[in-house]
């Protein structure tokens, strides 16, 4: 942490980030910046969309309570939850999709990958809401995600992508792809869920002080 102190005093890094640690590592590490005086980690970027939301168990509540914002990769799920695999069994041959399985692919081309893409599709036949625009709106709805970083590779793919910066998405629509992607509950996060619902609400930027005036 001093050594990301001397690059912020040096001019060479203006924000010190994170990227994909643990919630007690954010914690330990907002804890050393704040004991020493140093400036403090400002970003978190995580893999973070219908298909992976493993980050609100420990990761997201840790991040709003040092007060970092979070940027999200892999919203689209490499093209899965934009429809672009709609109905395959496997992923086209020369695909994007297929060449990433020998790497990272795997990530998103699993059982709840398509349990995803299958509520994405489901919202988007009911509403006419475009798929690509259901996946980049819902994280982007959460009050902790600050951006998402997308890739394209054409200027309409770029244009259909840009469409959910500015558009806030129907309640109900938001809580139909919510409620079929939530992560399954274990007892350690049942257990706090029930007795100290605060601290998971800091997630939503609850102010808990605010019940102290």
């Amino acid at each position: 942490m001093r050594a990301f102190d001397d690059l912020v005093r040096q001019g060479k890094v203006r924000y010190v980030g994170v990227s994909n640690l643990f919630g007690w590592q954010i914690a330990k590490a907002a804890g050393v910046t704040a004991r020493l005086g140093l400036p403090p980690l400002v970003a978190g970027q995580y893999i973070y969309s219908l298909i992976h939301r493993e980050l609100e168990r420990e990761v997201i509540p840790a991040a709003v309570d040092s007060g970092l914002g979070l940027t999200c990769y892999g919203v689209l799920g490499a093209g899965l939850l934009a429809g672009k695999y709609r109905g395959m069994t496997e992923p086209a041959k020369g695909s994007r999709m297929q060449i990433r399985m020998q790497m990272d692919g795997a990530r998103f081309w699993h059982p709840k990958g398509f349990k995803a893409a299958q509520a994405i599709e489901a919202v988007s036949e009911k509403t006419g809401i475009a798929m690509v625009k259901l996946a980049i709106g819902w994280p982007l709805g959460r009050r902790f995600v600050s951006s998402v970083v997308l890739g394209v590779r054409t200027r309409e793919q770029m244009l259909a992508n840009l469409e959910a910066a500015d558009w806030d998405m129907p309640q109900d629509a938001w809580k139909a792809l919510e409620e079929p992607t939530r992560p399954e509950e274990e007892n350690l996060t049942w257990f706090n869920r029930q007795n100290y619902q605060r601290i998971f609400a800091t997630a939503e930027f609850h102010d808990e002080r605010a019940e102290l005036l």
